[in-house]
Formats: structure tokens, sequence, C-alpha cells
């Protein structure tokens, strides 16, 4: 199912070495991996903020995505990010989960998980469903 929404993945997702590890719509829920490289980081050698809410609002758009089965576009139209922790350069992995689904807005939050396990940062956002017009003839 996956495959067929995402053809391949942006080109966000592959800067940012999204790799799916979980996917449970029964739950509403995803687990994403992604590699926080050393391009990523700021002068004090920890991740920038901005990779790190890229990376928890790429999470929150596949899901989403996937959950309106390619009808729609959902995209982000408010997102909080609250960091709790620096984060080092290596594997980090974001588990994102969609709370309510209306028929013009999605609600979702998502965690960040450090390389060595630890809650790092979190996120709740809001996307609106955008539907997809039909090609012009």
């Amino acid at each position: 199912m996956l495959l067929s929404v995402f053809p391949k993945p942006a080109h966000s997702s592959q800067l940012l070495g999204f790799e799916l590890i979980s996917l449970d719509m029964t739950k509403m829920e995803t687990r994403v991996a992604f590699e926080a490289r050393p391009d990523f980081t700021n002068p004090a050698g920890y991740v920038q903020g901005g990779f790190l809410s890229a990376m928890l609002d790429d999470t929150i758009g596949m899901l989403a995505t996937v959950k309106v089965r390619g009808r729609a576009l959902p995209s982000t139209i408010d997102l909080h990010t609250t960091f709790l922790r620096p984060v080092r350069t290596g594997r980090v992995e974001v588990v994102a989960r969609l709370r309510n689904i209306g028929r013009q807005v999605i609600f979702a939050e998502a965690d960040l998980f450090d390389p060595r396990g630890k809650e790092a940062a979190r996120a709740v956002a809001s996307l609106a469903i955008n539907p997809m017009k039909a090609p012009a003839t």
C-alpha cells in the first residue's frame, strides 16, 4: 500500500535518509528512521532543530497521505516542535500517530528519539486535506 502511494520517496525524504520501519494503519501509527548526518549539525555539533522538525513533519505527512489513500494531498498548516534534548549525529527514529481525522483537517503528533533511544523532540501538527484535482484535458 505504501509503495502505491509513494512510488518514489520525495527528494527531501531522501536527503533526510527516510527508512520506513513499521506502518500500522489500525493504530494509525508509523515508525520511521532517519540518518542525522554531520551536514545537519550546528556549530555546537548537534543536529540543527530545523532538520529535526523536518523529520517529524516528513513522518507525519507520510502517515496522513497513506491514510487518505492518495485521494487527497495533506499539507501541513501548523507544526509545533518542542525540543527536549540535543541530538547527536546518527540514526534517529520518529514515531507518528494520527489523532483525529476530520473532513478538512487531520491532527497528528510525533516523537523523535535520538541515537541512544532517548526522546529528544515532540511535535503536534495540523494538516489540511487538499482534494486532488483531475488533470486538465
